[in-house]
């Protein structure tokens, strides 16, 4: 008898959260294993990965991620359970954004062709620009970062002037995001269906 309770009590706390409406572009690899939870609309583009273990949470805001943008496992794209003023912020990801295993994101937007590295938090109401990157183990709570901003080593900002000044750099680096989409294509099996149904 105190097998089936530990059975039972074992499926309780397994059980999943509430299914948010999904929009997800048809060419968007959705791992089996990814996790997307909440009340609020999710809305997934074109070419976006969701590596397995990834989580997407609209409990308190909307999600939407542009396309060509991956998120990796155990990173969390999303406001929490308590954000307080902000609750009801839509967090946004604009096209080719790249966060890296372990982050968490819950910026109110981080602009095209940016890299949230792996164990970094932003935090509610921060707005990244576009082609930043924020290095490893970074932590934003509440910041505009304009665009072509690094951040590094004990949160330390200096500006890309490469990527600022050369249009050719940043067309790279949106391809790259490309070809990189196109592999894991290969090598994260999708069950998008999951998500729809």
């Amino acid at each position: 008898m105190s097998s089936g309770a530990g059975s039972v009590r074992r499926q309780a706390s397994a059980a999943p959260g509430p299914k948010p409406p999904c929009s997800i572009h048809p060419s968007a690899i959705i791992s089996d294993k990814a996790v997307i939870v909440g009340t609020h609309p999710v809305s997934i583009g074109e070419n976006v990965v969701l590596h397995p273990f990834a989580k997407i949470v609209s409990n308190t805001g909307a999600v939407r991620i542009g396309k060509n943008c991956v998120v990796e496992d155990r990173a969390t794209v999303g406001l929490s359970d308590s954000p307080g003023a902000f609750a009801g912020t839509t967090v946004e990801l604009e096209e080719s954004v790249s966060v890296e295993s372990g982050s968490i994101v819950q910026a109110e937007k981080i602009g095209t062709g940016s890299t949230v590295e792996a164990n970094s938090t932003l935090g509610p109401g921060v707005i990244v620009g576009k082609f930043c990157k924020i290095t490893a183990s970074s932590s934003i709570q509440s910041e505009n970062l304009p665009d072509f901003t690094i951040v590094y080593g004990g949160n330390a900002r200096r500006i890309d002037t490469t990527a600022k000044n050369r249009p050719d750099v940043r067309d790279l680096k949106l391809k790259g995001q490309v070809m990189h989409i196109e592999t894991l294509k290969r090598l994260v099996p999708s069950n998008t269906m999951k998500w729809l149904s």
